[in-house]
């Protein structure tokens, strides 16, 4: 059995001075687990670094590893908004246990392995660039409207850290 490396991101928020937020990314393996005063179980990211330490962050942001890069090395989430070197814009998601990336409300994903030879970059992620996804559909008829994206350098690259 070849040897693959599970691990999970979540959103973390900080309070920082002033009463701002900050956003951060947080990258390891994933344990829903209680703590004492919480109501219930909370979904944490655990990293090592010189010990285990675990971080709570947010539920729905968390997303799997894929195993596979893009054109520039960054590692592929679930939820990564991705772009193909023929222009189609599409959202990574885990469907049927497997990796897929859907044009917005097709009901037939396509295997993101299936892909995996073509030119992939990240554009950014639903969570952070919800404005990538072409008014909430990423759909084909909407590519052929003119929206197709030629070139990765003319794309304003958001990274999804």
């Amino acid at each position: 059995m070849a040897e693959r490396e599970i691990k999970y991101r979540g959103l973390k928020t900080f309070q920082i001075f002033g009463g701002e937020t900050k956003k951060v990314w947080i990258y390891g393996f994933y344990l829903k687990r209680g703590t004492y005063g919480d109501p219930g179980p909370q979904a944490h990211i655990f990293v090592y670094e010189n010990g285990y330490e675990g971080y709570r962050v947010e539920a729905e942001t968390i997303g799997q590893f894929t195993g596979l890069f893009d054109k520039d090395g960054k590692e592929i989430y679930e939820d990564d908004i991705i772009a193909f070197n023929d222009g189609q814009i599409g959202l990574v998601e885990f469907f049927h246990g497997c990796f897929v990336v859907r044009y917005g409300n097709d009901d037939v994903p396509q295997s993101l392995y299936d892909l995996s030879s073509w030119q992939i970059k990240i554009l950014g992620n639903c969570f952070e660039n919800p404005e990538l996804l072409v008014d909430s559909s990423l759909s084909k008829k909407n590519f052929a409207e003119g929206q197709i994206l030629t070139d990765f350098e003319t794309v304003s690259y958001k990274g999804s850290d």
